[in-house]
């Protein structure tokens, strides 16, 4: 099948349309681009004076030096400009290369809101805001959405077929805020920074780990296209797909532990109980719950059992 006809077919499952199999993540559809300036595989100090270190070699960074130490700071706090993220020509390339080609493009945004900020001030000193200066806290997240609208618009402006994003919500047991607290610290703005997305017609691909499963309502309650990666041994699968279906696509679900050490039949009967449980009615996209250097013979048992149970 083509890239065009698979690119339909994974149109139809996000719209909860007629797909004609479940599509998979391995199948080359989507490319993501990002600007410059906003993440580097690297130690360094990005835009907002976050300093980033590598602590495992071919892991993320993770921040290490946080600028924002207090909300007291915060008028005297330097705000990056969204234009100071840069469009570089390879970027460019690989853009124009994708929308010639057929596939989607998504244009990202790493840290998004609550990384950001948790980000600038460290995640216990953020954690405690949210209790202890909560007017500070939502000044400080309206400042984080407008940067991020921004970015969003520069990627409207490009012609990108959606945005995406990271923002982990959740522990392995719980949201690591109440569901009260994602409400009113965290929904209004994610309102705000979806609603200009939405109104271009474009998709919005919203990255969480972690269990949010008690949250997953609010999110398709604003918009949001698809929800990834469905962690497994966080989130009730059952219960995620009860509260979406027809309205949010989800995407990935595939235990990572289980793909890691398992082999070809215990991998096979877990590709068929997650498509058994997700697929119905469409708006699931089989996938990864988390990225690793899987064995070789476990992913190719994982794609062939997608393809032969994920038929409709």
């Amino acid at each position: 099948m083509d890239i065009i006809n698979r690119r339909q077919n994974l149109l139809e499952s996000i719209r909860f349309g007629n797909p004609v199999y479940v599509p998979r993540t391995d199948e080359g559809i989507i490319t993501s681009i990002q600007f410059e300036g906003n993440f580097r595989m690297a130690d360094w100090v990005d835009l907002w004076g976050v300093r980033w270190k590598i602590g495992v070699a071919d892991a993320v960074p993770f921040p290490k030096g946080n600028p924002l130490t207090s909300l007291d700071k915060l008028d005297r706090f330097r705000i990056p400009a969204p234009e100071e993220l840069v469009l570089s020509d390879e970027v460019r390339r690989r853009f124009d290369a994708a929308k010639t080609s057929g596939k989607l493009v998504f244009g990202g945004l790493t840290y998004f809101l609550f990384e950001r900020a948790w980000a600038l001030m460290g995640m216990e000193e953020f954690l405690m805001a949210l209790a202890t200066h909560p007017e500070q806290v939502k000044r400080l997240l309206r400042i984080i959405a407008d940067f991020n609208i921004a970015v969003f618009q520069r990627y409207l402006d490009l012609g990108v077929d959606g945005v995406e994003f990271s923002e982990d919500l959740g522990s392995q047991k719980a949201l690591l805020m109440s569901p009260e607290m994602f409400r009113e610290f965290f929904l209004p703005e994610y309102r705000r920074c979806f609603e200009p997305v939405l109104a271009a017609g474009k998709m919005i691909n919203f990255h969480s780990c972690g269990c949010i499963q008690d949250i997953v309502e609010d999110l398709a309650s604003i918009g949001v296209t698809i929800l990834n990666p469905i962690q497994a041994r966080a989130n009730d699968l059952a219960k995620i797909k009860r509260k979406t279906v027809g309205e949010m696509a989800l995407m990935g679900a595939i235990d990572s532990h289980l793909l890691m050490t398992g082999n070809n039949d215990t991998i096979r009967a877990e590709v068929k109980r997650v498509i058994d449980i997700l697929a119905p009615g469409g708006g699931y996209i089989i996938g990864l719950d988390q990225g690793m250097p899987y064995p070789r013979d476990n992913l190719i048992s994982l794609w062939k059992a997608a393809e032969e149970y994920g038929r409709y």
